[in-house]
């Protein structure tokens, strides 16, 4: 039995120098199988998304969840049809138009039929009570304010239209936030900064802010997470027969994805292609 033992013992040594070798490869495979796993997880065809993910509802409730809104001055009722397609091919899913006072009714009635349920057609850069009963009889689906007018704010809200007054100072915001508009837009945020932001909502909690003017891809995020609700994107967005409808989808998706980012959210996709429909109510 001695012997036995002994022999056993002898060539133990040599069975664990063989065995190194080996778990070493095996440790080894397993780790690049778990990197080409990964790599594969992250360049893999996605499954579309399905054309609901990108429905808009209540604007109340859809500005806050897309945390966007693109306002973009137009000239005429085609130009507000590509720019909004273009925008909408960005991931944007609510646009306030500026328009002349002539021109405002039409684009927004045409922007209404041709993005209904995927895109929020709003207004803003209007001035005074006839401005705002306008837009709302041409079917507004909410009105972006530069100043806080109680009359205006009061004829949205007869007609159940969101109404987002401008304010600057904490007296004015706690105002607009008094008329039960739901958001109130801080104005210009971009002079304001952030940390404006932060310190209003420090001291009243319940409000709601839209930060407005001088808002960017670069610095979207930083109002976002500083307790905005939502950003306004004030581009350019080109003008006129001169818009790249590229680039502009390219910059809107820039602000998407600030925003995404902001929100530690998986940053979302492209909606699907879909041609503009609606009737010509010209």
């Amino acid at each position: 039995m001695r012997k036995a033992i002994e022999r056993l013992t002898q060539h133990e040594p040599r069975r664990g120098r063989a065995a190194a070798p080996l778990l070493v490869f095996t440790v080894a495979l397993v780790g690049v199988l778990a990197a080409a796993w990964a790599v594969w997880e992250g360049w893999r065809p996605q499954p579309p998304i399905p054309e609901e993910r990108f429905v808009v509802d209540d604007p109340i409730v859809h500005i806050p969840k897309a945390g966007l809104i693109a306002r973009v001055a137009v000239k005429d009722a085609e130009d507000t049809l590509r720019v909004v397609e273009a925008l909408r091919r960005g991931g944007v899913t609510a646009v306030a138009l500026q328009a002349t006072a002539r021109e405002m009714s039409n684009a927004i009635g045409r922007a209404r039929a041709a993005f209904v349920g995927r895109v929020l057609i709003g207004v803003s850069g209007v001035y005074g009570v006839q401005d705002v009963e306008e837009a709302v009889r041409a079917g507004a689906e909410f009105v972006l304010m530069t100043g806080l007018e109680p009359e205006s704010i009061r004829i949205c809200q007869d007609a159940r239209v969101l109404a987002i007054p401008g304010a600057f100072t904490a007296t004015e915001i706690r105002q607009a936030w008094s008329l039960r508009t739901g958001l109130a837009a801080l104005f210009p945020a971009g002079q304001a900064g952030p940390g404006y932001v932060r310190e209003v909502l420090r001291e009243a909690p319940g409000i709601s802010l839209v930060a407005a003017g001088g808002i960017t891809p670069e610095n979207a995020g930083e109002f976002i997470r500083s307790g905005a609700a939502a950003v306004v994107a004030s581009d350019d967005w080109g003008v006129g027969e001169e818009r790249d409808d590229d680039a502009i989808a390219r910059r809107a998706r820039a602000f998407v994805e600030a925003i995404d980012r902001a929100r530690m959210r998986p940053v979302r996709p492209a909606p699907p292609m879909r041609p503009i429909e609606g009737p010509d109510i010209r």
